[in-house]
């Protein structure tokens, strides 16, 4: 009888581990009807496919059925894809780095990873930059953030889907030394928004946002912008002058962050968020516009971020030159470092939207529904009101 029971046993945890595996297997199942007009789009955190992953296409084996049927997938990718020297070389002011190398790409394609952001702190050695920009051009993978000189670096990456034209742009508040990332007239590198002090941000970088986004703003429907967050900065990136912290903890947001936010949606954006923390952070409606401060990781295999595991995959729904609904899923990584979308109201998903509450300096409504937290909603506004008036 004992024998019997055990056994049964056993058969109902296969059964259950079975369930688990299809579910994570098969796509996400998003709330909402929209019809075919409109565009899904998701946004994922930080992408680094390391050399040390046997097989690059596995990297998003959970999500790639959710990834293939979003009309557009972007995310920050943080590494060059250039073949690795080694620790102490492939950036000497960060020791323990090593780049992913060009295999790394083949890890996009398969998830419907078609415009990535490549400003961060890890973009680093002038020709490396160029380098891992030919390798997404001979992909057809569109970027920004990085290019030949300053104006190509600040160029958008604009991808169009049924009809409806996204804009993105991308900078770096983290880095290490200019010579070897800053984009100048001249040189190539990565675009950047300096703040010493995590209060203020440089004038002219300001400035240069907000060409940027006005130039952008007449060619698109929609505008979203991103910036790799500064964490204190790094000790070597000011030179002699060392930056000071606002704060030590990577869950905050820093002052700066949120005058970049704020201002980028003044001048035109849509939408704004941040990555590089490492850390998930709080989120903010701002007279009508979504902010996410932090997103966290995605597929995130650099050695030593084993525990660094929380994330965000945003869902933005689009319709025309309005964004309809803006949602988010907890992720978190298995013991193979592959990404698990979580529930929402499952245990540790739940923990994941505490945290994105707890963060938050104004938190918005964050309602539950179905597989995924609501963030903004303008058509089940716009339904009520027009249920209101009726």
């Amino acid at each position: 009888m004992k024998k019997h029971w055990r056994l049964v046993q056993v058969s109902i945890a296969i059964l259950c581990l079975a369930a688990t595996l299809i579910a994570a297997e098969s796509a996400w199942k998003w709330s909402g009807s929209y019809g075919n007009k409109t565009v899904e789009m998701l946004i994922i955190g930080d992408i680094q496919v390391h050399s040390r992953r046997p097989d690059p296409a596995t990297a998003f084996v959970h999500m790639r059925e959710t990834l293939n049927k979003a009309d557009l997938v972007y995310a920050n990718l943080e590494g060059l894809l250039v073949k690795s020297v080694g620790t102490k070389i492939d950036i000497p002011d960060k020791p323990e780095w090593t780049h992913p190398g060009p295999d790394g790409v083949k890890a996009l394609k398969p998830a419907n990873v078609k415009v990535v952001g490549v400003a961060n702190n890890v973009a680093s050695g002038r020709e490396n930059i160029l380098k891992s920009l030919s390798v997404l051009d001979a992909n057809g993978i569109v970027h920004t953030g990085a290019g030949k000189n300053l104006e190509e670096a600040h160029k958008p990456a604009i991808v169009e889907r049924k009809g409806v034209k996204i804009g993105f742009l991308q900078y770096t508040a983290r880095w290490y030394q200019d010579k070897d990332m800053i984009a100048t007239a001249a040189e190539p590198g990565v675009a950047k928004i300096a703040s010493r002090d995590g209060i203020t941000i440089d004038p002219g970088d300001l400035e240069q946002l907000r060409n940027d986004i006005r130039k952008l703003r007449s060619q698109v429907d929609i505008v979203v912008v991103s910036h790799h967050n500064r964490d204190g900065s790094t000790p070597v990136q000011f030179g002699g002058v060392k930056g000071t912290s606002a704060g030590n903890d990577r869950t905050k947001s820093e002052e700066y962050q949120k005058q970049f936010a704020h201002l980028a949606l003044d001048t035109g954006a849509d939408l704004v968020f941040g990555h590089g923390t490492h850390t998930v952070q709080g989120v903010e409606m701002y007279k009508g516009k979504p902010i996410l401060y932090a997103i966290g990781h995605s597929n995130f295999d650099q050695p030593g971020y084993e525990k660094s595991r929380d994330g965000l995959v945003v869902r933005v729904v689009i319709q025309g030159k309005n964004i309809l609904r803006v949602s988010f899923v907890p992720v978190t990584r298995d013991d193979n470092n592959d990404v698990l979308m979580l529930d929402p109201s499952s245990t540790e998903g739940a923990k994941v939207v505490q945290m994105v509450k707890d963060r938050s300096t104004t938190p918005p409504a964050l309602k539950v529904e179905g597989q995924e937290v609501v963030f903004m909603d303008k058509a089940a506004t716009t339904s009520s009101s027009k249920s209101n008036k009726q």
